[in-house]
């Protein structure tokens, strides 16, 4: 009954405001029905919408949630919501995204929305030992971090100020972060990762240019940025995976092409590879063990595999994934990925942000990828909360996100 009254209200608000404006244009239009009208309501809303998904030194598992605007602790061996500790955050609707866990424990929960970073200790299990940095300039939106386990010091992409903050172990305020512009203007900083003992690499997403940062640089003159060659304008890349050869990987135009790099005395030369059709959109991707990149999609199914980077599969045309790409779809209900982490003994972890769900899934080979499309049962399980049902209208959420 209660569906019904809010369904009413909202579609008679709905009406009036459309006749209102119809009125001051010279417009008429015909009357709405509720039973036309209803079913765009009515739309299951997840309670949780899960975002990052990290793992620190001592195997604590962390997991944001942006609706509860707040962050899941898992114990290492913990894989149920009734032994995990919820922390909720502050400010209010400060959309916990990424997740940096560290080394020694502990883990950064870069606030998107809030323009801050929460430092959750190793044994925090309460929002009293919450440590909260402000960051020097607003709006920076901070959309991405890695932390360099040789140093301790966590490296932080703010998209929406076009610099990276420098955070040293150890560091808890505003007052000892080192923050680097980006030589170009509006550059829209998207994702960072770090080449070790050399740098790291940044895409900027507005400009369509990969970024390289060496070590000890700590001003924009001393920062390269490379043109991607791609026949098509704003290809927006975005989620950098550095290779153990130093290769440097990325995803562009939404999921659709992979972009592949390798530094040579010319430069950045670039190979890239189209995902075909039917197969969705890659969402993230990570560094295999095996010169290999393990990738994510979202589309009909969600699907997990790896796509091998040897000479002859970078050689070949876009889209000719004959023995170089094997993805195999995860039989659940279907889910849109946003983060994921590689965890222990090879298993890997994705958040599914329209699901309340997490899932841990394997790639074994002979194991887990056999002749069949579906990844086998036994090479993931899923980490289930509790879901409710709710109004909603999707033309009223939109995101600020990749």
């Amino acid at each position: 009954m209660s569906k019904k009254i809010n369904a009413v209200t909202v579609l008679v608000f709905g009406l009036v405001i459309f006749f209102l404006q119809g009125e001051k244009n010279v417009l008429t239009a015909e009357p709405m029905n509720l039973k036309d009208n209803y079913p765009s309501l009515e739309i299951p809303v997840t309670e949780f919408g899960f975002r990052g998904v990290g793992v620190d030194g001592t195997g604590r598992l962390y997991l944001s949630s942006l609706l509860k605007n707040g962050v899941y602790l898992f114990p290492r061996g913990c894989r149920k919501q009734d032994c995990a500790n919820f922390v909720k955050l502050s400010p209010p609707l400060s959309d916990p995204g990424k997740i940096v866990g560290l080394p020694r424990g502990g883990a950064f929960i870069l606030l998107r929305l809030a323009d801050r970073i929460d430092y959750v200790p190793a044994n925090c299990g309460s929002v009293d030992c919450i440590r909260t940095i402000v960051l020097p300039k607003r709006p920076s939106y901070p959309s991405s971090g890695v932390v360099d386990p040789s140093t301790g010091t966590v490296w932080v992409t703010e998209q929406l100020a076009d610099q990276i903050s420098v955070i040293p172990k150890g560091c808890l305020h505003a007052s000892c972060i080192s923050s680097i512009e980006l030589p170009s203007k509006d550059a829209g900083p998207s994702g960072i990762s770090l080449d070790p003992g050399k740098g790291f690499w940044i895409t900027e997403r507005n400009v369509d240019r990969m970024a390289f940062l060496p070590n000890g640089c700590l001003s924009k003159s001393c920062i390269h940025e490379y043109s991607i060659p791609y026949r098509l304008s704003s290809i927006h890349p975005f989620s950098p995976v550095t290779m153990p050869d130093g290769m440097i990987a990325f995803l562009m135009m939404k999921g659709q092409m992979i972009g592949i790099g390798k530094m040579v005395d010319q430069g950045l030369t670039i190979h890239f590879y189209k995902i075909e059709e039917g197969i969705g959109r890659v969402k993230t991707i990570l560094a295999g063990k095996n010169h290999d990149l393990i990738l994510v999609t979202a589309g009909e199914k969600t699907h997990v595999g790896r796509l091998v980077l040897s000479a002859s599969c970078l050689e070949r045309k876009d889209g000719d994934g004959t023995g170089c790409l094997d993805l195999r779809v995860i039989p659940m209900d279907n889910g849109e990925p946003f983060g994921m982490y590689q965890g222990w003994g090879g298993d890997y972890w994705i958040t599914l942000r329209n699901l309340d769900t997490v899932v841990r899934f394997r790639l074994t080979p002979n194991k887990c990828i056999t002749a069949a499309r579906n990844l086998a049962q036994s090479c993931y399980q899923s980490i289930a909360f509790s879901r409710q049902e709710t109004l909603y209208h999707k033309n009223y959420h939109q995101e600020v996100s990749q």
